[in-house]
C-alpha cells in the first residue's frame, strides 16, 4: 500500500520580537504538518517577500514598525491574498479583534495563550472557521452578558472612561496635551501606526467625531 505524502501547511510568521518569532518555530517545526516558509520582523518584508503567493497561513503580530497588522491585512486584501491570517497579539481590547476581523483575519490569539492554543487555532482556521483564544471568547461572551440598559449612564462620560484600558488612557491624555502619534508612539515605545489604531478606537469608544473631541473629553473628566 502506498502511503499518501504530507503536504504541509506553510506558514509565515511576522512579529519583530525575535525571541517569540523563534519560539513559535520551533513549536510548529515538531509536526510534519507545518512548514516555516517566511520568517519576517517588519511588516513590510512581508509584503515584499517572493513567497507571499505561495503562503497557506499567516500569523501575524498587530503592533510592529511600520505597518501594524490591520493595515496589512488590508492590504493583502486588496492584493487578492488567498491564504488566511492569525492575529497573534498582546492586546485583548475587543474593538482591535473586531477591527482584525473585519480586516481580513480568522483567527486571533492573544500571546499569553500562543503555546496552548496556537496549534489548535491553526487548523480550526485552515478548515474554514473563525477562531479566538478562550481569553478572548469569554471577553466576547461577558460582552453580550451585560445587560442593555436605556437609561442614561448608557451614554454617561464616566461610564466610558471606566471602559478604557490602561494604555487608552494614558494615550488620551497624551493626544489631549496635543501630542502628535509619532511622538505619542516615541513616548511609549509603540509604532506611530499602533498609536492611530488607539486613537480610532478612542473616538468610537468616547463617541466622539475627532482628536478636538478627545481633548474636550479628557478635560471634562479631569485627565489633563
Amino acid at each position: 500500500m502506498i502511503m499518501s505524502e504530507v503536504v504541509p501547511m506553510r506558514i509565515a510568521l511576522v512579529d519583530d520580537h525575535r525571541i517569540l518569532l523563534d519560539g513559535i518555530e520551533s513549536l510548529l517545526s515538531g509536526s510534519e504538518e507545518y512548514e516555516v516558509v517566511v520568517k519576517e520582523s517588519n511588516s513590510a518584508d512581508l509584503l515584499g517577500s517572493p513567497h507571499l503567493g505561495m503562503l497557506d497561513l499567516l500569523i501575524m503580530d498587530i503592533n510592529m514598525p511600520e505597518l501594524d497588522g490591520i493595515e496589512v491585512l488590508k492590504q493583502l486584501q486588496e492584493r487578492g491574498f488567498a491564504g488566511k491570517c492569525i492575529i497573534l497579539s498582546s492586546y485583548d481590547d475587543l474593538y482591535l479583534v473586531n477591527e482584525a476581523i473585519q480586516a481580513g483575519a480568522r483567527g486571533y490569539i492573544t500571546k499569553s495563550s500562543a503555546t496552548e492554543y496556537l496549534e489548535e487555532a491553526l487548523q480550526i482556521v485552515q478548515d474554514g472557521q473563525l477562531y479566538y483564544s478562550p481569553d478572548i471568547k469569554e471577553r466576547i461572551l461577558q460582552s453580550f452578558a451585560t445587560p442593555m440598559r436605556t437609561t442614561p449612564e448608557l451614554n454617561n462620560e464616566e461610564t466610558l472612561l471606566r471602559q478604557l484600558t490602561d494604555r487608552e488612557r494614558e494615550i488620551l491624555q497624551l493626544i489631549a496635551q496635543q501630542y502628535t502619534s509619532e511622538e505619542i508612539g516615541l513616548k511609549l515605545f509603540i509604532a506611530k501606526s499602533t498609536v492611530d489604531t488607539h486613537r480610532k478606537n478612542l473616538i468610537n469608544k468616547l463617541k466622539v467625531k475627532n482628536a478636538v473631541g478627545l481633548g474636550l473629553f479628557a478635560k471634562r473628566n479631569g485627565l489633563i
